[in-house]
């Protein structure tokens, strides 16, 4: 039997925390490239992860805890209890069409930086309308977060940090650039790929003409072929 890989006992080892700190019914972990979801994720259950796969095709536009209403802010914690009353929660699309048909109610997350800018979100979800995640509960998220954001930027940021890095002397991009790269390298489609870095099309081609060009390549899929190994 293989080893398992030391990110896979990061993140068993983070689920462990969080039950031994507060009870939750899901908890799910994901590495977040700015306005695009990755394939670097895990889930407490399959039940969790096959809710996930239609989140960021139809649902992350309408959901207020998105971490992209959160960028340039400093919200470590946040929860929907926290973000609004009971009664408004219970009218939002999110919940409605997304949490409530598969089982959930109450949602808290839990933003990971690295110069400022959110890198991974821990989720955690309740099933019970009438166990909100309470304001201890929250205080005691807040507490624990920068020792996560530690370890996590020993096992994973660190890495990713590098790979731009290299990214830009190698090859002399900007650091939007390398953004319009790292979700490029998801394989998303061009379409996609402008809704979540949040620019027109012809702004996307304007980027891609100078990438290619600083590459060396003339298409996506030979972008892909050659900065494979840059992928997170």
């Amino acid at each position: 039997m293989s080893e398992p890989h030391p990110t896979e006992e990061f993140e068993q080892e983070l689920f462990s925390l969080i039950h031994r700190l507060l009870p939750v019914d899901g908890i799910r972990f994901y590495i977040y490239v700015p306005w695009a979801q990755l394939k670097q994720e895990l889930s407490s259950d399959r039940d969790l992860d096959d809710m996930m796969e239609d989140y960021p095709k139809k649902y992350w536009s309408i959901d207020p805890m998105h971490p992209s209403h959160y960028e340039g802010t400093d919200k470590t914690v946040i929860s929907n209890s926290q973000l609004m009353s009971h009664e408004a929660w219970s009218q939002t699309e999110i919940l409605n069409k997304f949490y409530r048909p598969n089982g959930y109610f109450h949602n808290c997350d839990m933003f990971f930086r690295q110069r400022d800018r959110i890198v991974a979100i821990l989720s955690m979800v309740r099933k019970s309308p009438a166990i909100p995640f309470t304001d201890a509960e929250m205080d005691l998220l807040h507490q624990t977060q920068p020792f996560i954001e530690y370890c996590l930027e020993k096992m994973y940021i660190s890495e990713r940090a590098h790979n731009r890095s290299s990214l830009i002397d190698e090859y002399h991009l900007t650091a939007r650039e390398v953004d319009v790269i790292e979700i490029a390298l998801t394989g998303v489609s061009n379409k996609v790929l402008c809704r979540h870095l949040g620019i027109s099309l012809p702004t996307l081609r304007t980027h891609m003409q100078r990438i290619y060009s600083k590459v060396d390549v003339h298409s996506n899929a030979e972008l892909i072929s050659k900065l494979a190994k840059y992928a997170l």
